[in-house]
């Protein structure tokens, strides 16, 4: 305990800050992610048809990203984190304390959504920022772990607020935290020193490279999984087997708890094994969960599967850590990372309306097979994965030709 008190103790006060500010926007995803399929449910009765075609508006902040990034760039991205906090915490005000008009919740949605995908190039960006040399992956998982440990403590507001208290009023109670707790994050992300590293240089707001390829390629299969996952599947547990809040919540909160230790065992994975065998396992690992929703009417097991493909939302470390290592220069990252972002909601824009379809026509295992598609894609576009070693020398899973280490041997001499 003495050790960690004194690592603490010697960390950057910036990096303090920063933590602190992504437990407080922790808390305000959490609850968001416990609550908001049954507030649909209870409030709207919203069809599987139509909760689908509502992800479209929700996910159309981060189809937008690279151009919200690109009109920001004058900003510093301490400043961006200030704005995710703001943006979210208005949003989730105006759903704890309005009328519960369906346009207007459309509008405060968007508004919440703004903020948090704005806030996934940030913590990817400021967690390479905060990283030693090698150590991004394990850095990267740091921040996810304390984001975990903020989504237990959501999960237990949700959980007590629903044992003790009817609904509606549950959904006023848990968005008003969730709102003040964003706010919080904005407060606390203002007090960060900027370092005075300009993250996205004049000029470089959008950046295209046909090298990135598979780092594009792998956000765009990332949208489509895990829209499936976080509508379909929460959708299946409420819709065809009854979960009720406080269940939903109980399993968030065992991810959550899961997820503290385990991200940050992901991270230190990817800087030991790589991303390229990250990746594969992630396809694998897919395809077992999709199977189990295909096959199995186990209520325990189809829990312990959710909790499951929470714990592999992970995988965007290994994303960013390979984005870090492929980019042919620093002014490169933080554009990429937000095409990618734009990427990937470009697919989750359209996918749960399609799915939504997919279900109505032909019922909700369906969306699954489809599911075990992407999985299957998802393995062998990691098998055909090169990456280069940190040294910038053998690729990842490649070996070097005679012609290339002549090239090397001319270099040196």
């Amino acid at each position: 305990m003495n050790k960690i008190l004194r690592r603490w103790h010697d960390t950057d006060p910036s990096l303090k800050l920063f933590l602190l500010g992504v437990m407080f926007l922790g808390i305000n995803s959490g609850i968001v992610s416990g609550a908001f399929n049954n507030y649909l449910h209870d409030v709207y009765e919203l069809t599987s048809r139509q909760r689908g075609i509502l992800e479209f508006p929700r996910e159309f902040p981060g189809f937008a990203l690279v151009f919200m990034t690109g009109f920001l760039a004058f900003l510093s991205v301490e400043k961006w984190a200030v704005l995710t906090g703001i943006c979210a915490g208005t949003g989730l005000l105006c759903l704890a304390f309005l009328p519960p008009v369906y346009s207007l919740m459309l509008v405060w949605m968007l508004l919440w959504s703004t903020g948090t995908h704005l806030f996934m190039t940030v913590e990817s960006v400021m967690g390479l920022r905060f990283a030693s040399k090698g150590g991004q992956g394990r850095r990267l998982g740091q921040i996810s772990g304390v984001t975990n440990f903020a989504a237990i403590l959501a999960a237990g507001i949700i959980w007590l607020t629903a044992k003790f208290t009817v609904s509606p009023l549950v959904y006023k109670i848990v968005f008003a935290v969730a709102g003040i707790s964003a706010f919080s994050a904005a407060l606390v992300f203002s007090r960060m020193k900027s370092k005075g590293e300009e993250t996205v240089p004049k000029g470089a707001k959008f950046v295209f490279r046909w090298k990135y390829s598979i780092f594009y390629a792998m956000n765009i299969l990332s949208g489509a999984r895990k829209q499936i996952f976080m509508t379909f599947a929460p959708w299946v547990l409420v819709t065809i087997y009854g979960t009720t809040p406080d269940t939903m919540a109980l399993l968030l909160l065992i991810a959550s708890f899961l997820g503290v230790v385990f991200r940050q065992i992901f991270g230190i994975v990817v800087d030991r094994f790589g991303e390229r065998v990250m990746f594969m396992a992630d396809g694998i690992i897919l395809l077992l969960i999709c199977s189990g929703f295909v096959f199995s009417t186990c209520v325990p097991l189809l829990f312990s599967l959710y909790i499951l493909d929470n714990l592999m939302f992970s995988m965007r470390i290994a994303r960013t850590t390979y984005m870090n290592k492929i980019a042919e220069k620093k002014s490169d990252i933080t554009p990429s990372l937000s095409l990618g972002v734009t990427m990937d909601h470009a697919v989750s824009m359209t996918v749960p309306a399609a799915g939504g379809m997919l279900w109505a026509a032909f019922g909700y295992k369906s969306v699954f097979i489809v599911a075990s598609a992407l999985s299957l894609i998802t393995f062998l576009l990691a098998y055909l994965m090169k990456i280069p070693e940190k040294n910038g020398g053998i690729p990842e899973g490649g070996k070097v030709s005679g012609l290339e280490k002549l090239k090397e041997q001319t270099a040196s001499n």
